[in-house]
């Protein structure tokens, strides 16, 4: 009787330890989903479909070097595909960078590319998904 109180002591101290890291993630994947939704949005748009056409190019340029100061020495040599979602400002200043992989790369890419050019958008907070591969 005393293992089972204590292994379920143990249990209850664990999963209130890990509650903020299950909170955080929820928070990512909510914060991925709304970029997701905003750029599949603009995407679909006729001002986004032309934005795209003239700009995509150069913005997944310029994410590279972005991605490259942000993430760790390589792990292996096969890339691992995933998306980058990027809020830009009509100017072109990015705003934040949020990516399905880590919330600490996101915050990383946004401080890195906060002084980038990037081309103008059709408005403020203007989300685009940019389609990045790494070896992590």
């Amino acid at each position: 009787m005393r293992w089972d109180v204590r292994r379920g002591v143990l249990l209850g101290v664990a999963l209130l330890a890990a509650r903020p890291a299950l909170a955080h993630q929820d928070d990512l994947a909510a914060r991925v989903k709304k970029a997701q939704d905003a750029a599949r949005a603009n995407a679909a748009s006729p001002q986004g479909r032309e934005w795209a056409k003239s700009h995509s190019a150069a913005t997944g340029r310029l994410l590279i070097p972005v991605l490259n100061r942000c993430l760790p020495e390589p792990a292996g040599d096969i890339p691992t595909v995933f998306s980058v979602f990027v809020r830009l400002s009509q100017a072109g200043r990015v705003r934040e960078v949020v990516t399905e992989l880590d919330a600490a790369l996101g915050k990383c890419m946004t401080d890195a590319a906060r002084e980038m050019p990037f081309p103008g958008a059709p408005r403020d907070d203007y989300w685009i998904q940019v389609n990045m591969a790494a070896p992590l």
